[in-house]
């Protein structure tokens, strides 16, 4: 019995100790990097970005929010040079949230790997942030930012008899969705009246991307994003309709096409 109670006391000191342990080494390996003490590595890799052949290390670092350990916010990137072992850093303005992980890929067609950095909202929504940049020459370039996160290709509005007009603006088609079903919330939000007219312009709002990952459709070793968001009604949980969205770099913007891939079934 003596023998049980040794072997489960040292179990539980090790499952409370190792998750420490991890974090002390990461602070460990931030400061050896030139980051404060109270930064925490939650993902590296290895590839050239700089286009020199000789491949670099990737560090994606960030405050580490105490109370989870999955949490971060003030995210930044640094590579370390294979060449010169010199250092660039490009912080990741105002990113933070849960579970940030990095790819390298080449995005821009230049031959050259580029920065993908995915971070989870957190929120009710399920969003992703998403960020690509580009140390191209040893000058670090975003490629993606908030911005693009953001897109909205699919706009709409409430239109008379219980409907909503959805409008593709990059294909210029229109799909009219029946809400009829929520009259009851409309009428209470004062956006129909009993008729079924409309008494105040009201939107449609477009959230960020649910996911957004690097795929590689025409297998020529250039990346594009392929990704998902929801487009609401009247309020985030007034889900009307999801949208796919693919970009494609051109080496100046991003080009993107968009497309209704379900619609909430309304009446």
């Amino acid at each position: 019995m003596k023998k049980i109670k040794v072997l489960m006391a040292a179990i539980m000191l090790s499952l409370f100790t190792a998750p420490m342990m991890a974090v002390n080494a990461s602070a460990i390996l931030a400061t050896e990097i030139n980051l404060p003490a109270d930064y925490y590595i939650f993902d590296t890799l290895e590839a050239d970005v700089t286009g020199d052949g000789i491949a670099d290390r990737i560090y994606l670092a960030g405050y580490k929010i105490q109370s989870n350990f999955s949490a971060a916010k003030n995210l930044s990137i640094t590579v370390k040079s294979g060449a010169d072992k010199s250092f660039i850093r490009f912080p990741l303005a105002e990113v933070g949230g849960y579970q940030p992980y990095l790819f390298a890929g080449d995005f821009s067609g230049d031959k050259i790997a580029d920065v993908y950095v995915a971070t989870a909202s957190g929120g009710s929504g399920g969003w992703s942030y998403h960020n690509i940049i580009s140390f191209s020459g040893g000058e670090p370039k975003e490629l993606f930012g908030s911005k693009e996160n953001f897109a909205t290709n699919i706009t709409g509005k409430f239109v008379d008899g219980w409907k909503v007009a959805l409008a593709n603006n990059t294909d210029g088609t229109t799909v009219i969705v029946g809400v009829a079903e929520r009259r009851e919330d409309y009428l209470r939000l004062g956006i129909y009246d009993e008729e079924g007219k409309v008494q105040k312009e009201t939107q449609t709002m477009t959230a960020p991307f649910v996911k957004l990952e690097p795929v590689d459709i025409d297998h020529d070793g250039v990346y594009e994003l392929k990704g998902s968001q929801s487009l609401s009604g009247a309020y985030r949980a007034d889900r009307l309709a999801e949208v796919e969205t693919m970009f494609k770099y051109t080496g100046t913007n991003w080009q993107s096409q968009s497309k209704l891939v379900m619609i909430s079934s309304l009446h």
